[in-house]
């Protein structure tokens, strides 16, 4: 990838957390995270889109699984605990794109967390 390239995406990728962390700090319950969740979700498709392809897979992969989750709302699925998941896993996300180097088992754990309650 172009120097250029990894300079527009890079902004646009902090731009889409920065939005999640905006609509995280609007919710104080489940409910509310459920009301805003295709807000959410928007946020997560572009990440899950850009990522992979400025080698960041493990962000990638962290937000295509927050994505799924999302769209499982969207389509009428209630989430219990989805708050105290996503208020944990979008200070992660930031920590991922900013850090050269991150932990896949905790990456792994984090998705673990994702799709136990996707279930």
């Amino acid at each position: 990838m172009s120097d250029e390239f990894l300079e527009v995406a890079t902004k646009e990728i902090n731009e889409e957390l920065r939005g999640l962390e905006h609509f995280l700090a609007l919710c104080k319950t489940d409910r509310d995270v459920i009301a805003v969740s295709s807000k959410f979700q928007k946020h997560t498709h572009k990440i899950k889109g850009l990522a992979p392809m400025m080698n960041k897979k493990s962000l990638g992969d962290v937000s295509d699984s927050l994505d799924s989750l999302f769209k499982k709302i969207i389509d009428g699925k209630d989430m219990q605990g989805i708050l105290a998941v996503i208020s944990e896993i979008i200070p992660f996300m930031i920590s991922m794109m900013n850090e050269p180097e991150y932990d896949s088992e905790r990456v792994k754990e984090k998705i673990s967390k994702i799709e136990t309650l996707s279930n």
